[in-house]
């Protein structure tokens, strides 16, 4: 049923995101076309860089309401009575919101960085030469100068090259611990929405206040003076973390993120499962 569940969120929310996204994109084409000096002008690069601005702008604002509004309306609100009567329990319910908005986060983060990478295109298509040559210098002290975007692109792939896997390392980790900090903030989000529902006035005061603080106690347990430091400090005294240069041991914040997410979670369920109250 979580399946059905999914289809029905993406369904009802990939038409604003589709065309969103499509127009982030085309835009960051056209502008990269309009940075190059044989095309336009200076007008229409600004009005190009206010559009794409605007357009940036509204994919977040739109993920923030989706996330909200997908959760208070469909479960809290009328379609409530609809969607509580389906052969479904709470933790699915709130489970499904969870994954779509997560998603919907991840893909617009995902087409924010292709819209860059069409910047690029746009600004280097069909020039053989670069618009500001590139000059490094290598191992041996001697200076070389790249001037083509072949040669550009050549230094970039070496660069990366040369990373090594602990920067990849860092970079997956940086990865997880940012997915499991969005989805602890969606469900914040959510169990906060169930807070504020249980007042009968003043609704959406009372769920901005829960969140704020749970914000606020998250940040108090989760940081340099709570249960996150106190993990460090047991990690660090039992030498069970082999890597001693990781200060920041990220795989702790991932079981931080974790913690708070399924506290939240849990709450958000429970809270719909025995304090709901659509009349």
């Amino acid at each position: 049923m979580l399946k059905n569940l999914l289809k029905y969120e993406f369904k009802a929310t990939s038409r604003t995101y589709g065309g969103l996204y499509l127009a982030w994109v085309l835009v960051a084409l056209l502008l990269g076309i309009s940075m190059r000096q044989d095309v336009g002008g200076w007008q229409l690069w600004y009005t190009l860089m206010f559009v794409y601005a605007a357009i940036t702008i509204a994919v977040g604002v739109v993920c923030i309401m989706t996330i909200i509004q997908r959760f208070t309306k469909n479960l809290l609100g009328r379609e409530g009575y609809l969607m509580h009567t389906l052969p479904v329990n709470e933790y699915q319910l709130v489970g499904s919101k969870l994954i779509s908005s997560l998603v919907w986060v991840v893909c617009s983060a995902v087409v924010g960085l292709l819209s860059t990478l069409m910047l690029v295109v746009g600004l280097c298509a069909f020039q053989h030469q670069a618009v500001d040559f590139v000059t490094v210098t290598d191992s041996r002290g001697q200076t070389v100068t790249y001037n083509t975007w072949v040669d550009v692109w050549n230094l970039i792939r070496e660069a990366f090259a040369q990373l090594g896997g602990k920067f990849w390392t860092s970079v997956a980790w940086s990865v997880l611990v940012g997915l499991a900090a969005v989805a602890a903030l969606i469900l914040c989000v959510y169990a906060a929405c169930m807070v504020g529902h249980l007042f009968k006035k003043h609704t959406t005061v009372a769920s901005i206040v829960a969140f704020f603080l749970f914000q606020t106690v998250q940040g108090k347990l989760g940081g340099n003076g709570g249960f996150g430091s106190l993990i460090r400090i047991t990690v660090n005294s039992a030498n069970v973390w082999p890597d001693t240069a990781a200060v920041s041991y990220p795989w702790i914040n991932l079981v931080i993120m974790a913690a708070f997410g399924a506290v939240y979670f849990f709450a958000a369920s429970w809270l719909m499962k025995n304090k709901l109250d659509l009349e």
